[in-house]
């Protein structure tokens, strides 16, 4: 019989993925950088191994698993090739187990391991701008249960690079901190967040990390917010000025017109330092306006103004483009999380298990990026079709 592969998934660019040639030409696996993860269950009475765990569940994900039970069948469908892949001693854990397990993963490992492994595989460092964000999962209930999600996503190669859960008594703002001290090196990176991050300690951590930042301003921070205002509302006379225009629309559903107007201003700059925003290079005044669309077709006025500071010498292009982008961790990470593996019903509550699955959502949209997968949901539907072609996909993306 002859061996052939038909080639259903369109890249980004509009091609069709070739399965017949691997990413790389090394043996780095992700099966062999789990490895890395650290086990927080006590070593006596150990039945199932974790790598072996975390791989069944990855590539139940990668074929649309949403639940652990999605993953245990999975799982049990395709046990001769998953022992053919890594053994399976005891057999397969029933989803009490797998549960059982991720509540005592460590989730800093895991993330370290994975970007460890997509640098290896993909060849390319992981990005020059990124975007932190959170994401609250809606199924989850419980006094202790963390089921709020705070992640580092890159602009230009759309990874996950960084996550960390949020505890029930506080809000970003610390867990920011723990998130750039799991991140590592994120030197010359910048790194661009929304005005709930606009706080001196967070310019602070983002500097002593050799990053830059790219903050907006809103009513959080009156006395800031004030100052713009009032630069931007009375231009002095010869200060030089940048102004760049764009419109987004999104197949008819709205059309907005962004106006971004930046100054380099030294004075100001040198006013606001010594009110504790540090390096300021660039400041900027963002207005929209235009007509958003609602599901029920109703029609919804948009007048927006607010500011943004970062520690970059930035062009209005740039900072446009930025700007824009900053909203790729929603699009294609949290709503994807949400549409494809509907996240908002996760109901796991106990221990790490949480965050776990989620970072491993996360892992697979990542993959499926490094691959230049243009939709995720339609990659999945030809996986469901095809096991073969699942199989081979995993080979191709070293994950096997």
């Amino acid at each position: 019989m002859i061996d052939y592969t038909i080639h259903t998934i369109q890249l980004q660019d509009g091609t069709l993925c070739n399965f017949t040639k691997r990413v790389n030409t090394q043996q780095v696996t992700l099966l062999s950088t789990l490895k890395k993860v650290i086990d927080g269950r006590k070593k006596r009475g150990i039945r199932h191994q974790l790598p072996p765990v975390l791989l069944l569940l990855f590539c139940g994900i990668t074929l649309g698993a949403t639940t652990l039970t999605d993953c245990y069948l999975f799982a049990l469908h395709n046990r001769k090739w998953l022992e053919s892949m890594t053994p399976l001693r005891f057999g397969i854990p029933d989803p009490t187990t797998l549960s059982r397990i991720l509540q005592k993963t460590d989730i800093d490992s895991l993330v370290h391991a994975f970007v460890y492994w997509q640098e290896q595989v993909f060849g390319a460092s992981v990005g020059t701008v990124a975007s932190f964000d959170g994401k609250t999962m809606n199924g989850c209930h419980g006094k202790t249960v963390i089921k709020h999600i705070l992640s580092l996503f890159t602009h230009d190669t759309h990874q996950i690079i960084g996550q960390i859960g949020v505890r029930q008594k506080e809000n970003e703002i610390p867990a920011f901190h723990r998130l750039l001290s799991q991140v590592g090196d994120i030197s010359g990176m910048l790194l661009v967040g929304d005005a709930l991050h606009t706080q001196t300690n967070t310019i602070k951590d983002i500097r002593s990390h050799q990053a830059d930042y790219l903050l907006f301003v809103k009513g959080n921070q009156e006395q800031l917010q004030t100052h713009l205002s009032l630069f931007f509302a009375d231009l002095p006379w010869g200060k030089t000025v940048q102004h760049t225009v764009y419109e987004d629309t999104q197949k008819g559903i709205r059309s907005v017109r962004t106006t971004i107007t930046l100054s380099h201003d030294q004075q100001l700059r040198d006013y606001l330092h010594g009110d504790g925003w540090e390096d300021i290079k660039t400041i900027g005044k963002v207005h929209k306006s235009g007509v958003r669309i609602t599901t029920d077709r109703k029609e919804t006025p948009i007048e927006e103004t607010y500011f943004l500071i970062s520690s970059r010498f930035l062009t209005a292009s740039k900072a446009a483009l930025h700007t824009r982008n900053h909203w790729q961790i929603e699009n294609n990470l949290h709503w994807e999380k949400d549409y494809v593996f509907l996240e908002d019903r996760q109901t796991l509550r106990l221990g790490n298990a949480p965050q776990v699955m989620s970072f491993l959502r996360s892992m697979c949209l990542s993959v499926f990026s490094g691959m230049q997968f243009s939709s995720p949901a339609t990659a999945i539907s030809n996986f469901k079709m095809n096991t073969n072609l699942h199989h081979r996909f995993l080979k191709l993306a070293a994950v096997v």
